[in-house]
């Protein structure tokens, strides 16, 4: 094998690009332990601030993608994933579930401690997870909720602010009843 590609064009290795993401020409690792300077730190469950070990990875290149790109990538593999076994969701569910996990410009988690941690109202809060709990701790508070969004007003049975009930028509009997 060595004899195969020894004496072959070098510069034909550096067009090559095997497996991977063009754009990113190489790849270090780095240990944060050996490096101080690359040293990551969180603030644990306690309050308490903790280095991170793990080890990371640096490149030479990008190949950064916007929140749109995120999105279809996660619409692309939930559908790979629930459609795997035959089973079957409608896009308009799946659809508010992508559109909740990117509407602030990060990709957010679907657990209790990304959605009810928003800054949205206490209805939109319940409708996910621990109902009771969020539904006691806005009247607690004396929150309110301007039933804006899309979730809110199906679970309240009341027709949602999109497209054609978006807008309310005014209609001036006057202009109409001086045409004649």
């Amino acid at each position: 094998m060595k004899q195969a590609f020894g004496n072959s064009n070098k510069e034909l290795y550096a067009d090559l690009t095997l497996q991977g993401i063009e754009a990113i020409s190489k790849v270090y690792t780095v240990n944060p332990k050996l490096d101080k300077s690359k040293t990551r730190i969180q603030i644990n469950d306690n309050g308490e601030i903790e280095t991170i070990d793990d080890w990371m990875l640096e490149t030479d290149g990008t190949s950064l993608k916007n929140i749109d790109a995120v999105r279809k990538a996660i619409e692309r593999e939930m559908n790979h994933v629930i459609s795997f076994d035959g089973s079957y969701v409608n896009y308009r569910h799946l659809a508010l579930l992508y559109d909740i996990m990117t509407t602030k410009r990060h990709l957010m988690d679907i657990t209790r401690h990304g959605i009810n941690r928003q800054d949205v109202g206490p209805t939109m809060r319940c409708s996910f997870e621990e109902s009771v709990d969020v539904l006691m701790e806005a009247a607690a508070h004396a929150e309110f909720d301007s039933l804006k969004g899309v979730s809110e007003n199906i679970l309240l049975g009341q027709l949602t602010k999109i497209a054609t009930v978006s807008f309310d028509l005014l209609l001036d009997v006057e202009k109409c009843s001086s045409t004649k």
